[in-house]
């Protein structure tokens, strides 16, 4: 299975004018989970020409009825594998920190997660910071997308960003990063 996550994409108006580099990118992945702060919901149904998505509500966002956005967080189960979504990892208490580098309280990152999601997950998918992120702590794995839209400081004035893919087979993950190119006129 072949996932696809993106965070921060704060589209406006219509919601459906993600970038063809967006597009193209998320051709051929199983599943797109959004980890807030789309502003608007149309975002969702462009993202959903290319695949089924799942999200959930970054800080302003608009609500949803159904199953296609959740309200702060979600755990999806891959394969098996369990994924836990939050727009901010510091929600609903300043428990973890993120600055280039994951900081966690004294304790088990395990009962830190348990209490978030309200179950032990695999993997935790994040965004809110613009700043792309894969890494390991206690065996779960932790990744930030970036923005597709509005990358971060590390990244030229006009750039496009990044979106991150989860690849699971026989409960095996693997996770990548991929910075998006202008396509050339």
């Amino acid at each position: 299975m072949r996932l696809a996550v993106i965070s921060d994409t704060h589209e406006l108006g219509t919601g459906w004018g993600s970038p063809p580099e967006l597009l193209e990118a998320l051709r051929g992945v199983d599943l797109i989970l959004h980890c807030g702060d789309l502003e608007v919901l149309g975002v969702l149904d462009h993202l959903e020409t290319v695949a089924p998505v799942l999200a959930i509500r970054g800080h302003k966002d608009p609500r949803e009825e159904g199953e296609r956005l959740a309200e702060r967080t979600r755990v999806v189960d891959a394969e098996g594998v369990t994924i836990g979504m939050v727009h901010d990892l510091m929600w609903p208490a300043p428990q973890v920190r993120y600055n280039d580098t994951l900081e966690f309280p004294p304790g088990t990152v395990t009962e830190i997660l348990r209490r978030k999601f309200g179950q032990p997950v695999d993997i935790v998918c994040f965004g809110d910071v613009h700043e792309e992120f894969i890494g390991w702590y206690q065996g779960v794995l932790f990744i930030n997308p970036g923005s597709p839209t509005h990358p971060g400081l590390r990244h030229a004035r006009g750039d496009l960003g990044t979106l991150a893919y989860l690849n699971i087979k026989n409960g095996v993950v693997s996770a990548e990063l991929r910075k998006l190119r202008r396509i050339s006129q």
